[in-house]
């Protein structure tokens, strides 16, 4: 059986959020960013990476504050 790297896991995409095999013969994925991404001015790609980051927090912090919600008793 084949011993399995770091570099050759799944990898997510900072920009865009995909899931990319990384790395693949012939395939322009970096480390950081799939295929998609990689030829995006690096401008571009650093406001989505900002962007999708900001959306991550949003949604972790919106799913902490529902389930704290569900936990609190009703009435009193």
């Amino acid at each position: 059986m084949e011993k399995v790297t770091s570099g050759q896991r799944p990898r997510t995409c900072r920009a865009c959020g995909k899931k990319f095999e990384y790395p693949v013969k012939g395939s322009d994925a970096t480390r950081y960013h799939c295929a998609d991404c990689v030829g995006l001015p690096p401008d571009v790609r650093k406001i989505l990476e900002r962007l999708s980051l900001r959306v991550t927090q949003l949604e972790n912090q919106l799913r902490r504050l529902q389930e704290k919600s569900a936990n609190m008793p009703v009435g009193n």
